[in-house]
């Protein structure tokens, strides 16, 4: 007897007609009322016999059935966002053949591989896209027994879609052009005072509008330690804070760069009395002076906490400017109590130049992003030189880690990596040619991915990449990181210290401000996957048959069981 949600073994296999070979595989799969049974069959065009198939079964992620509970016990029970808001039905939307070797995995999240094929649940297609396939709706079936509802639906895919070695089968929520963007999962923080409430107004709770109104929309920089908790980096030289009619922003810290603590669960979000100064190394107020040959770059870009080894807290900020055409950054280190420890100043320009051929470093951006987790700033950028045989310029992208005190303890070149994806040739680029065709643009990171996007060049595109925190590829072309046309007064944050994401959603209109916290994965996520034996590799001289049978157990509503 089968107890739910403990596993049970599940023969797959692949099997050529035409020499008779088999190829069997045995998989552990857990028992949860849910089955996937896939089918994959490839016929000769000419003569419509069929030459291989493969049959395996799907698994359901974790991450399938946990959404659905967060969207239905926070949303619909706590009352922390609509509560018929659910998204979920979308996630078995789309079929997808990617050729991705990596076995099934209760942690999967979204689609891997390069898309060889795929097809929509519901829409017929006729046209001349070389992945898609269509429906069946003729032979797509429903079936309702005593004890199961089966479901079989069949995908058809003619001689010029979806070639290719097909090793993975999924389901998912989106089409192959938007499968990269983000994912706004269940409200995890939001309801104020009934179900679906997540206004806060100015007359009924002002100190409370003003917190999450001014002090975010107007913060420089914004940290989240945990869903609900972190720092604020604000100038209360800003007019919109200071001068607040809501709430009477404390005297004491006016004129001054601030990092102010959060906690939304609480009512007054901000604990003023933990709000820290940021002061200059005479003590008084951060601000910029022109007239003063140091001061006058005593601004502030961003800051981030750092919890040293021994356990203190520290702030970790730089500034960004220029003189002439050099780019410099100054890097401070404050005590948890605001006192200024260091002050160094870095011409990245010349510091980071390329030494050989005498040109500078050409920054693109600098993070904060990293201090949380070990102390470090993050710097990308890149240096050139001119290929005369070509008549191009090749580009020497790197991301540099340098500490508190300026010394650098990283220089890594990041050059852009094709890896096994197909994407790059469509596009004209290849490994002799990527460095002449992109450099380095923007950055994000996670505690263990780090996002880049590089701009075109040169007759290149613009692409994203993931790579690890040495710098090895996970993800050679991802097409967004963001969320995507539509989708306004969305905010994403990273948790510091972890690859967790999260949105904000900030609303503010006349007297009062909508205002919640939502979970957020980086890409569109995937309903089942499938791993085949082996791979089959489909030609234009075949047709291909795809049956996808969901099985699932009903319920008895009609007695108790005890």
């Amino acid at each position: 007897m089968f107890v739910k949600g403990q596993p049970y073994e599940s023969i797959a296999y692949n099997k050529d007609l035409i020499t008779g070979e088999i190829c069997e595989n045995k998989k552990e799969k857990r028992l949860r009322g849910i089955k996937g049974k896939v089918l994959l069959e490839l016929f000769n065009a000419k003569t419509k016999k069929k030459i291989k198939e493969a049959y395996t079964e799907n698994l359901i992620p974790d991450l399938f059935f946990n959404n659905i509970f967060l969207q239905h016990f926070v949303c619909g029970i706590m009352g922390s966002g609509n509560r018929n808001e659910s998204d979920n039905y979308s996630w078995f939307d789309y079929i997808y053949l990617t050729d991705c070797d990596k076995p099934e995995n209760i942690n999967e999240q979204r689609v891997m591989g390069n898309v060889i094929g795929y097809a929509h649940r519901n829409n017929t297609y006729s046209g001349n896209d070389t992945r898609r396939g269509t429906i069946n709706r003729v032979e797509t079936k429903f079936e309702v027994t005593d004890s199961k509802i089966k479901m079989n639906f069949v995908f058809d895919f003619p001689t010029h879609a979806s070639n290719g070695k097909i090793e993975s089968i999924y389901w998912a929520e989106d089409d192959p052009d938007d499968k990269d963007y983000f994912y706004l999962g269940p409200v995890i923080y939001g309801r104020e005072k009934e179900d679906s409430e997540y206004r806060i107004y100015s007359n009924t709770n002002p100190t409370r509008y003003w917190a999450i109104n001014i002090l975010f929309s107007y913060a420089t920089d914004i940290h989240f330690t945990s869903p609900t908790k972190g720092w604020i980096l604000a100038d209360s030289n800003e007019r919109n804070i200071k001068l607040s009619s809501y709430v009477q922003f404390p005297d004491s810290l006016k004129d001054n760069w601030i990092m102010i603590p959060f906690d939304i669960s609480n009512n007054d979000v901000v604990d003023w009395d933990k709000a820290v100064k940021l002061l200059n190394s005479e003590g008084s107020a951060l601000n910029i002076e022109s007239s003063h040959s140091v001061r006058k770059y005593d601004g502030i870009s961003q800051v981030c906490p750092y919890i040293k080894a021994d356990g203190e807290v520290t702030f970790v900020g730089y500034y960004v400017y220029n003189i002439n055409s050099d780019y410099y950054i100054r890097i401070y280190v404050w005590t948890k109590m605001g006192v200024q420890l260091s002050c160094v100043d870095i011409n990245m320009s010349q510091t980071y130049k390329d030494t050989n051929e005498d040109t500078p470093f050409i920054y693109k951006q600098v993070s904060d992003s990293g201090i949380y987790i070990d102390g470090c700033i993050d710097i990308i950028g890149y240096t050139s030189k001119t290929d005369s045989q070509f008549n191009e310029t090749v580009y020497t992208n790197r991301w540099i880690r340098i500490d508190s005190s300026g010394k650098k303890v990283q220089d890594m070149n990041i050059k852009p990596k094709i890896g096994n994806c197909t994407w790059f040739g469509k596009k004209g680029m290849d490994s002799g040619n990527i460095e002449r065709r992109s450099y380095i643009y923007e950055f994000n990171r996670s505690a263990n991915k780090i996002y880049l996007y590089y701009a075109s060049i040169q007759g290149g595109t613009d692409f994203y990449q993931v790579i690890n925190f040495q710098g090895n590829l996970l993800e050679a072309n991802k097409g967004y990181f963001r969320f995507k046309e539509g989708v306004n007064n969305y905010y994403y944050h990273n948790v510091l210290g972890t690859d967790r994401w999260i949105s904000r959603y900030n609303y503010p209109y006349n007297d009062y401000v909508q205002f919640c916290i939502q979970t957020l994965l980086t890409s569109k996520p995937i309903g089942a996957h499938t791993k085949l034996v082996e791979p089959v590799e489909k030609t234009e001289a075949n047709t291909m048959k795809l049956q996808y049978m969901f099985e699932v157990d009903l319920i008895n509503y009609g007695e108790d069981n005890y």
